[in-house]
């Protein structure tokens, strides 16, 4: 009969197999698939491909924001006659609407203001947006964000290749670095930065970011309202058609990170969740032949669903272990030592303890039907402009 010690390492051994080296597989296989390619694209490289872009900001309570938005907006490096904005207003209570229309009328931006009697949600008011959509191009964009000055040119250019049928951005974070949960934020989005550039250049990935995010009008028609993730959403349907969806690597947008543990467990819940739906809907593109849907969407659903109901198994396993077995504990001490002592190490391990735990509380959220289309906004995201706060490097 075989001891239980023994027993348990095995399990313990194919679970640490699954948990940890699959994705760290994965990781490491695309970084490499795709380190110094292009995106294999058809693409006019000197600018001379603009089409005419409606940029849609849906709002609820932005007013110490939106005056800030729509001036980003119109600095963009871009043709100002090729360019107009669409605020849509979920039945803000503050004084939203009067900036949006404030700016719009001093000429910062072409554009205007569509006001709904309450709100109901983000993909309500987007799909209202895409109705007044003039623009051959629909770029949507939150009104907390910010961007580069050359991000909106710099996606329009991948459009002249037909096969793109969604372009969103990479972040990048300005912030103050010295809070431990922007370290952890930071850290998490350099690891998946590199993975949803790879998945891009090997065919598509998709997570988008709707911080900025274009498409074709009238190759996207409409939102499902009944889930949340309009970005990944959004980019999975554009795969569907035959499209591939794109994280552009010049494509940059800012975002405050949450200072507060709280607020960015909450936020990162919220975002995980969605990403959840997205995926559950368009789950029959494992069905498809193809790189994507043979191995990114399939890895994909894996790190959002399979693997964060992993994480409690291997970890009570590990205690377990560790408990009945003297050399096992010693093992699992001095390899938690490095993985906190060496940076790069604690970096992945930080990131991967976070993004586990947030995912579990989102696949809980999911489960109990708590769908969270309507959010409460993050005010600490909305209290200070981006230009005042120092960029991060490093």
């Amino acid at each position: 009969m075989i001891p239980l010690t023994t027993l348990l390492l095995g399990i313990w051994l194919v679970l640490a197999g699954v948990h940890l080296g699959l994705p760290l597989f994965y990781f490491t296989w695309m970084k490499r698939r795709a380190y110094g390619k292009s995106y294999g694209l058809n693409i006019v490289g000197d600018f001379s491909y603009l089409p005419s872009v409606t940029v849609i900001v849906p709002t609820y309570n932005e007013a110490t924001v939106i005056s800030r938005k729509l001036r980003d907006i119109a600095q963009s490096n871009y043709p100002k006659d090729r360019l107009d904005v669409i605020v849509v207003d979920g039945g803000s209570t503050d004084n939203t609407v009067e900036e949006a229309w404030k700016s719009i009328k001093l000429g910062v931006v072409k554009g205007e203001v569509l006001e709904e009697a309450e709100r109901q949600g983000k993909t309500v008011g987007l799909n209202r947006g895409l109705k007044h959509a003039t623009g051959e191009m629909v770029c949507f964009s939150d009104a907390e964000c910010e961007w580069d000055k050359d991000a909106l040119r710099n996606a329009v250019k991948y459009f002249s290749d037909p096969m793109i049928g969604s372009v969103s951005g990479i972040h990048e974070t300005r912030l103050d670095r010295k809070a431990l949960s922007v370290k952890v934020e930071d850290s998490y989005r350099s690891i998946y930065r590199m993975l949803r550039i790879a998945e891009s250049k090997v065919h598509s990935t998709p997570v988008a970011e709707g911080e900025i995010q274009l498409f074709r009008r009238g190759q996207f028609v409409e939102f499902d309202t009944s889930i949340g993730g309009d970005d990944t959403c959004a980019a999975l349907c554009m795969v569907e058609k035959g499209f591939r969806s794109i994280s552009a690597e010049d494509v940059i947008f800012y975002e405050p990170t949450p200072l507060s543990w709280r607020a960015r467990f909450s936020q990162k819940v919220r975002r995980g969740q969605h990403v959840v739906q997205a995926f559950l809907k368009h789950r029959g593109l494992v069905r498809r032949k193809g790189i994507f849907s043979r191995v990114i969407f399939p890895m994909e659903i894996f790190l959002y669903v399979i693997n964060p109901l992993l994480f409690p198994v291997f970890l009570a396993t590990t205690l377990f272990l560790a408990i009945i077995s003297l050399p096992f504990a010693v093992f699992v001490g001095i390899a938690t030592i490095l993985a906190f002592l060496i940076l790069p190490l604690s970096k992945a391990a930080l990131t991967h303890i976070t993004n586990n735990l947030t995912m579990l509380m989102a696949l809980v959220k999911e489960v109990k039907g708590e769908k969270q289309l309507v959010w409460t906004k993050i005010e600490e995201n909305r209290s200070k402009p981006l230009a005042e706060i120092p960029v991060a490097t490093g």
